[in-house]
C-alpha cells in the first residue's frame, strides 16, 4: 500500500449526516437514501459522534425498541475518533485496526470534510497493487527480451515507439522496436 496517500486523496466527500436530536427511523431512512451503512451525528453543526447499522440493531432491534422514539444522540458511539485531511493513509489505516473501527471522519477546523472507510483503503490498496503487478510484468518481460544484445531480434509484442504489434522486436535504445522503428531510429541518426 503506498503510504504517502493523504487521506484528502482518499476521502469520500459526500457524507450523511444528522442532527443529535434526530430519530433513528429518519436517520435509517436517510442511510437507505444515500446508500451507506452509517451516519455522522452533529450538534450545532459540528460532529460529535457516529451511528452505524450495528449501532442500531444492537440498541433497537435486540431490544424491541421503536426506531421512531429513540434520538441519535442515544445510540451514538463517542467520543468521535477523526482524523485530518493531511494524515497518512498507511497511519489511518493501522489507527482504524487498533480501535477496531471501519470508518473515520475526517475533519478539519472543527468541519466534516468528508470520511474514509475500510473499503476505500481496501480500493487504493487494490488499485495500486494492480499498478505494481503490471510494472513488475512489463520489467520481467523487457529483461527477459533483454538479454540479448541491441539490435539483435526479440520475439514478438507491441512496438514501445510506434506502438503497434510486431512478430519481430529489436532492443534498440533501450527499447523494444518494430523493424521499421528501427530503421527509422538508424536513419535519424545518420
Amino acid at each position: 500500500m503506498e503510504t504517502d496517500i493523504p487521506l484528502r486523496d482518499v476521502m469520500v466527500h459526500e457524507v450523511v449526516q444528522g442532527d443529535r436530536e434526530l430519530n433513528v427511523m429518519e436517520a435509517a431512512k436517510l442511510m437507505k437514501k444515500y446508500g451507506v451503512d452509517s451516519i455522522v451525528v452533529l450538534n450545532n453543526g459540528e460532529p460529535v459522534g457516529m451511528v452505524t447499522q450495528g449501532d442500531m440493531i444492537s440498541e433497537l432491534v435486540s431490544k424491541d425498541t421503536t426506531p421512531s422514539t429513540v434520538k441519535l444522540k442515544d445510540i451514538m458511539t463517542i467520543p468521535l475518533i477523526t482524523a485530518s485531511p493531511n494524515d497518512r493513509l498507511s497511519s489511518i489505516a493501522k489507527r482504524m485496526a487498533t480501535e477496531r473501527i471501519r470508518r473515520i471522519p475526517i475533519i478539519e477546523e472543527g468541519k466534516l470534510m468528508g470520511i474514509v472507510a475500510d473499503v476505500d483503503i481496501l480500493s487504493v490498496s487494490s488499485e495500486m497493487n494492480s499498478i505494481l503487478t503490471e510494472l513488475i510484468e512489463m520489467n520481467v518481460e523487457r529483461e527477459i527480451l533483454g538479454r540479448g544484445n541491441e539490435g539483435e531480434g526479440m520475439g514478438q509484442g507491441i512496438c514501445e515507439k510506434c506502438g503497434s504489434f510486431s512478430n519481430d522486436l529489436v532492443l534498440k535504445d533501450g527499447l523494444m522496436m518494430c523493424e521499421t522503428c528501427k530503421e527509422e531510429t538508424e536513419r535519424e541518426v545518420e
